[in-house]
């Protein structure tokens, strides 16, 4: 009697056992590994708050290079085809990363695309620098943009379809996610939609995901606010304008910048003036970017007196103390802190 009383009970406890196997996989914590979406990103901190947002439902890669910059890049074949393959490719868009554009183009039906500056009420490119000694003003008609309108639109509005034609505006600045808040608000929003489409039955766990990276966020914003509202000093020079976002986020100026256009040399009247504007500002230090050289920055520095400090607006995989999006805002949240506290 005791062997069928025993064998009674181990199928009792596998049916047990593989009723709970069942209900965990509608856990949110507990997606199902092998129906991963394979995203591809042009920057790294694209690919990175991917990744925070679609956890174990998620491949995510990303095609610049660390040191590299994204005005300059040459996509490779290998990229060309990993964007082929890839179920979404998003990209930053407003002019920064047009290669990526036509990396898609070439490959055939290709992922779905979401360009991000169609989300974002992107800002001017920095026109009121003083840029080659001149004072360059495309704003020749006052658009009073509220520039938190951004933050109440989740659904998926087009920011950019205001009618300007009455002035001639200049191109757009496209480094919107140096602001935590365009992140939070606007960029996670756009990349959680584009995920939902694609992970059948894991809203829930999508939900989650997006609920959390988006209190590290205003974690993050309360952080640098809290900083940068100390701060003696309210104007930098940075090495190209990238910077305006932050800035206009926290109250800080781009007072110039050395290089109007990456990979161009300023003139040797724009290098005389910046050193000036350096010492009638009482600027301590010129913010160079790893992804481009250095030995400019630093001769300005030395004639000016003033020194050379790093920010960086992309970071990536095995750099030091950048290798995710709150690593690398609290890294150029140091380096401010540095010169202008």
């Amino acid at each position: 009697m005791r062997v069928p009383v025993f064998i009674a009970f181990v199928f009792f406890v596998a049916i047990l056992i593989s009723g709970c196997v069942e209900q965990t996989a509608d856990v949110p914590g507990a997606p199902e590994a092998n129906e991963k979406v394979a995203v591809v990103t042009t920057i790294f901190p694209l690919a990175d708050i991917v990744s925070e947002l679609g956890g174990g439902l998620v491949e995510v890669a990303y095609l610049l290079t660390p040191g590299a910059s994204p005005h300059t890049f040459e996509p490779t074949v290998e990229q060309a085809r990993l964007v082929e393959e890839a179920d979404i490719f998003i990209y930053v868009g407003a002019g920064l990363d047009d290669w990526a554009v036509r990396l898609a183009d070439g490959s055939g039906a290709g992922p779905a695309m979401l360009d991000l500056s169609g989300e974002v009420l992107l800002l001017e490119a920095a026109g009121h620098l003083r840029l080659d000694g001149v004072e360059h003003d495309h704003h020749d008609c006052d658009h009073d943009h509220d520039y938190d309108h951004h933050e109440a639109c989740d659904d998926g509005c087009d920011h950019n379809g205001h009618d300007h034609s009455d002035c001639d505006h200049g191109p757009s600045d496209p480094h919107f996610w140096l602001d935590p808040i365009t992140v939070r608000d606007i960029i996670c929003p756009a990349v959680h939609r584009e995920l939902v489409k694609r992970a059948a039955g894991q809203e829930a766990y999508l939900d989650q995901r997006l609920d959390s990276y988006r209190s590290e966020l205003t974690e993050l914003h309360d952080e640098i606010e809290a900083v940068t509202g100390s701060f003696t000093s309210r104007g930098f020079i940075s090495f190209h304008s990238a910077w305006q976002y932050f800035g206009r986020r926290y109250n800080l100026q781009e007072v110039a910048v050395i290089a109007h256009f990456p990979g161009q040399e300023p003139s040797a009247g724009w290098v005389a003036e910046l050193v000036n504007i350096i010492r009638e500002e009482e600027i301590s230090a010129i913010y160079a970017e790893p992804q481009f050289p250095a030995a400019l920055a630093e001769r300005i520095a030395e004639e000016s007196g003033s020194r050379v400090l790093i920010i960086d607006p992309l970071g990536g995989e095995g750099v030091e103390g950048r290798e995710s999006y709150l690593d690398l805002m609290r890294f150029n949240l140091a380096a401010f802190r540095e010169a202008m506290e």
